[in-house]
Parts: C-alpha cells; sequence; structure tokens
C-alpha cells in the first residue's frame, strides 16, 4: 500500500482511528455525509480531526414557522414505533460522484427495561465509477442496536479492509447518567453519532439556524408525487466564525468544502417525515447560488408497521473480532 495517513474520525458512526490510502479517505468522505453534519479542525502535522465539539456561543431559541415545523419533524420521529425506508444517497467530493444505497431500520420497544428503547439498523454500500472497476465488492457500512439491546454494532468495509467495532450500550447510559447532563439524550436512539434518525435530525437543529418560511413542493417520481414543505438551514453564525477564522498570520480561511453550509429539508405535509436533504456549500457560508452538491433521500418509507426483532439480530464474523470502543465513546459524549 502507499504512505498511511492517520484519520482521527469522530462521527455518527465511527469513533476510532483509521490508517487509510488518499483514496480510501475519499470514501470516508462520502459515508460521512449519511444521516449527519460534520466538522473538521486541522490538527498537528496536517491531521484532519473530524469533531462534534465546537464551541456555540449563547444563542436565543430560534422562533419561527420553519422551527416550528422542525421540531414537528422531530417529534414526528421521535413518536413513530417503527420506522422502515430504503436511502439513495448522492455526494460530489474532490472531483469524484459518489453513490450510496440501503436501508434503514428502527423499532422503540416500551416494555423492554421498564422504558422506552430504540433498536436500528443501518446498511449502505457506496461506490464511486472509479473504485468499482478496481474493488471486487461495494463499499459497506452496517450498524446494528441489537435486539437485546446491549451493544451497538459497527462494521465498515472499505477497499477489502475491515473493521468492527462494538459500544456497550448499559455502560454508556450509566456513564451519561452519572453525570446528571441535561442536553444529552439518555435514549441512544436520540444520541448523535450512534445511528438513530432522531439522533441526526437533533444535531442538525443545533448546527443550523432554520429561519425562512416554509416552501410548499413536490417531490416523487413523475406518477407518484408527495406533497411536502421544504425549509432551509443555514450554519449558525458562531460555527461558520470559527472556521473561517484568521489562523495566526495566515489569511482568512474559506469553509472546508466537505462541509454544508446550507441544507434545505422536505417535510411530508401528511406525516411530518423527513424526505429529502440537500446539501449546498459556499466559502463563507453566504447563501448558495449553485446547485446542491449532495443529497439523502429516504423512500418507500413505512411507520408504524411491525417490524421483526430478527432484524435487529447481528452475528459478527467469525475471522473478525469486535474492538470494543465504549470507554472513547463515553469520552467524546462528555466533551460535548
Amino acid at each position: 500500500m502507499k504512505k498511511m495517513e492517520s484519520i482521527d474520525v469522530l462521527y455518527s458512526f465511527y469513533f476510532t482511528k483509521f490508517a487509510l490510502n488518499k483514496k480510501t479517505t475519499f470514501l470516508i468522505y462520502a459515508a460521512l455525509f449519511f444521516c449527519v453534519v460534520y466538522f473538521t479542525q486541522t490538527g498537528t502535522k496536517g491531521k484532519l480531526i473530524f469533531a462534534q465539539n465546537i464551541a456555540l456561543t449563547s444563542q436565543t431559541e430560534p422562533q419561527g414557522e420553519a422551527d416550528s415545523l422542525f421540531r414537528e419533524m422531530l417529534s414526528s420521529v421521535e413518536g413513530a414505533i417503527s420506522v422502515s425506508a430504503s436511502i439513495r444517497q448522492q455526494i460530489n467530493l474532490f472531483g469524484t460522484e459518489f453513490h450510496g444505497l440501503g436501508s434503514y431500520h428502527e423499532l422503540k420497544t416500551p416494555e423492554l427495561h421498564g422504558k422506552e428503547m430504540t433498536r436500528f439498523r443501518l446498511e449502505l454500500q457506496i461506490q464511486s465509477p472509479a473504485t468499482a472497476k478496481e474493488v471486487g465488492s461495494p463499499n459497506s457500512i452496517t450498524i446494528v442496536c441489537d435486539r437485546t439491546y446491549k451493544y451497538i454494532y459497527r462494521y465498515i468495509s472499505l477497499e477489502d479492509e475491515k473493521f468492527l467495532e462494538r459500544i456497550e450500550i448499559k455502560r454508556l447510559t450509566d456513564a451519561l447518567e452519572a453525570t446528571r447532563r441535561s442536553d444529552i439524550p439518555m435514549e441512544v436512539g436520540s444520541m448523535f453519532g450512534l445511528g438513530g434518525l432522531a439522533g441526526m435530525l437533533r444535531e442538525m437543529r443545533k448546527r443550523y439556524d432554520f429561519l425562512e418560511t416554509p416552501i410548499r413542493t413536490q417531490i416523487g417520481e413523475e406518477n407518484n408525487k408527495i406533497n411536502v414543505r421544504k425549509i432551509r438551514g443555514q450554519l449558525k453564525p458562531a460555527l461558520a466564525k470559527s472556521l473561517t477564522e484568521t489562523v495566526a498570520n495566515a489569511k482568512k480561511q474559506k469553509i472546508p468544502n466537505h462541509i454544508p453550509t446550507t441544507i434545505d429539508v422536505f417535510i411530508g405535509d401528511d406525516d411530518r417525515f423527513p424526505f429529502r436533504f440537500d446539501y449546498f456549500w459556499t466559502a463563507d457560508a453566504s447563501p448558495p447560488s449553485a446547485e446542491r452538491f449532495g443529497y439523502l433521500l429516504f423512500y418507500n418509507q413505512v411507520l408504524h408497521d411491525p417490524i421483526s426483532e430478527t432484524m435487529f439480530d447481528y452475528f459478527p464474523s467469525e475471522n473478525l473480532s469486535p474492538t470494543d470502543v465504549t470507554d472513547q465513546v463515553i469520552s467524546r459524549m462528555l466533551e460535548r
């Protein structure tokens, strides 16, 4: 392999270090766009650090119709007994267009341990035209909160290299409960970074202001249009400032072009479910004038229908032992 580059990834599904070559790094960037907005800082020796603990200045709670609609969407997702949906994703980074196809399932079980718990399963295959010719099988990600609600497994296969992580849920929730932090949800499906849809939405609202008036429109196939309302989120000023501020005597830097500065969210009129997320970028976080550089689409959604609990079984390969990353996840959560 070529000279390895160290990447410290803190993301919706990653809390570990990988040694990856440049081509695989591009795939990591593409994978990061599933269900998340992520932020980078530059560490020592040019390392890229994906971080979620950029400080936010005190701000008043957003007000207005768009933010109210966002909160209705979040409540709808949190209130759904079950969610099943197909996923389609496209992102254009580094001059390469990546495509992702997969599925997402989640199931709430109020009777488990006497309180509501959400189990989820994400499966995603990522491919680009270039890697399709070079790699025998698609690059894939699987995240499962298992049937017993004991572990979250995260399996990653990139360019035939395979990684398997495991998080012990009780140890995680016990550690967070002991801190008595009111800003961290205790239900893992609502925690940012562990795979739940609600956690993604919570983090998005934290990072973006939704202030513009919603726009009524339609999305979908020609013969199957869905009535939706589009709301636009702009990167919060404090975050934009932290990403563009001058470093030492250097020139003012631009926002990295893999960080969305604007997100359009398309919300169903009937069920308040998020159907599509469009991502835009500008160097200074100003309103975009160009086309989106990526999107995430949920389709064939089914809400509240029974899901077999076997969907959340996970049996790691006997040739790949999981690495426990619970302590790293706890540390990252408490840094927030």
